[in-house]
């Protein structure tokens, strides 16, 4: 959930909304104290904006946001340029001189998890404040035999729909059936399951043996501005693969969909095996896009596997038929996007353009960060004059915090998209492939930068699509001399 506030560089709005996020961060999961203490930090950072980012009256805005582990507070203001590192506090100052300066920003950064500051040239400054969630993971809450105690062999299975009250059996059986190496943290703590079930972010079913035991789970993660579902967590217990679990769990997955009204559903396969994109296939997805080293290397139990950042390919099933669709294709990329779009069963137009679109002087850009993974993706919803300039912004800002893949997502509706991408591709961007339906209901192509090297030779893809948009990208790089393992 978000919530956006716009304040007026008055001292006035300061008590109200600290009181405010203090309220927030209770009703998301912090402790009182910890409530207090995030608080505190906005309080520090608010305070500074008001008295010191603008010479007259202002504005700035505050966008509240929460996930099953983290309240994130971003603050973005147009006052006057300011650059942190030149204003550092140090205690030597502090005692030599009597300096102070600084001391706003080291406040708050002892006060939260994590406190991050961009400067976006013409688009102003953006001001971030992080602080986790603090639950109990699964092996605080059960005994070490009561974890590696395996389910015993079924007579029968039966599935239905996940309730609160299966927390911590999906918690249980993500840690039996992978140990510490699932890649979906929140899996591992109950209580982040129980929140993403009430506050409708998910749904999914659970199998059990004929004797109640937990032994497979299934869910679709809901799009946070879109109305389409990722199907994104999913185990079976290995003593109990092989038994038709995965085909009972997702034929009801999609069919629940589908009673929710959902255009479609996909799946982030990974490349270090091809099983997902076998049943992601057998169901009728179908692949749109290799994304390039989304992932940090990790181990899956089970696999061998090169030590590299793990790519996915974006496998998407439609829940509504298109069999006719309008829009404006890059001349770089029209004939693969014609083909993936063909796969999909959707007969696509090529709108031409024989003049230069107009456009308004700002455009509406929004950054998803996951440090955690050390990536990012720069979400195009309206183009406008000033897009590449914020665009390159933003890079030189995503490069000094060393994420390693950086992914644009470009709107096909408007003509623009066809000037925009010449203008990425010297940028160091190349191509992933298409979103359908991504963002606001509508068609996006995705742009890809990778700052590590990767081994194309073990990005493994099964359908015949996703090895011709693989072989598609392995030759860009190789045209723009982009360097490779191997």
């Amino acid at each position: 959930m978000e919530i956006s506030l716009k304040l007026e560089n008055d001292i006035r709005v300061i008590q109200p909304a600290v009181d405010f996020v203090y309220r927030w961060a209770v009703d998301c999961g912090l402790s009182e104290k910890e409530a207090q203490e995030f608080a505190t930090a906005f309080d520090e950072l608010i305070t500074d904006i008001v008295l010191f980012a603008f010479e007259d009256k202002g504005e700035f805005f505050v966008l509240l946001s929460d996930s099953l582990s983290q309240l994130e507070i971003t603050v973005h203001e147009l006052g006057e340029p300011f650059d942190p590192e030149r204003h550092r506090y140090s205690i030597q100052k502090v005692l030599n001189e009597n300096n102070f300066d600084g001391a706003g920003f080291e406040v708050i950064g002892n006060l939260v998890d994590d406190f991050i500051y961009l400067y976006k040239g013409r688009a102003g400054k953006e001001f971030r404040i992080i602080k986790e969630i603090k639950h109990k993971h699964i092996t605080q809450i059960l005994t070490e035999k009561q974890l590696s105690t395996e389910p015993e062999k079924a007579v029968g299975y039966q599935i239905s729909p996940v309730t609160e009250e299966d927390a911590e059996d999906i918690a249980r059986l993500i840690y039996r059936s992978y140990g510490y190496t699932y890649p979906k943290e929140d899996m591992y703590y109950p209580d982040r399951i129980v929140n993403a079930l009430r506050q409708g972010k998910k749904f999914g079913v659970i199998v059990r043996t004929d004797r109640g035991e937990a032994v497979g789970y299934f869910a679709v993660i809901m799009s946070t501005d879109s109305n389409i579902g990722e199907v994104g967590e999913v185990v079976v217990f290995p003593r109990h693969r092989g038994k038709g679990i995965m085909k009972m769990m997702m034929k009801a997955l999609i069919d629940m969909a589908k009673n929710k009204g959902l255009l479609g559903l996909f799946g982030e396969a990974v490349t270090v095996h091809t099983i997902s994109q076998k049943v992601n296939a057998k169901y009728g997805f179908k692949s749109t896009a290799l994304v390039l080293g989304f992932f940090p290397y990790a181990k899956y139990k089970g696999f061998e596997h090169k030590q590299q950042r793990i790519s996915v390919v974006i496998d998407f099933l439609p829940l509504k038929e298109r069999k006719q669709l309008k829009i404006y294709l890059p001349e770089e990329y029209k004939n693969i996007l014609k083909d993936i779009y063909r796969n999909l069963g959707i007969d696509v137009e090529n709108i031409p353009v024989r003049k230069s679109p107009q456009l308004k002087e700002r455009s509406k850009i929004e950054l998803q960060i996951n440090y955690r993974f050390g990536n990012a993706v720069i979400v195009v919803k309206k183009y406008g004059k000033d897009m590449l300039d914020r665009v390159a912004k933003k890079l030189e800002a995503l490069y000094k915090k060393d994420i390693k893949g950086i992914y644009i997502d470009l709107p096909l509706d408007h003509p623009y998209v066809k000037q925009a991408v010449p203008q990425l591709k010297k940028m160091g961007f190349i191509f992933s492939g298409l979103m359908p339906l991504f963002h606001n209901e509508r068609d996006f192509l995705r742009m890809q930068i990778l700052r590590e090297k990767l081994d194309f030779r073990h990005i493994n893809v099964f359908s015949d699509m996703a090895k011709r948009i693989k072989r598609f990208i392995h030759r860009e790089m190789n045209k723009n001399g982009i360097p490779q393992k191997g």
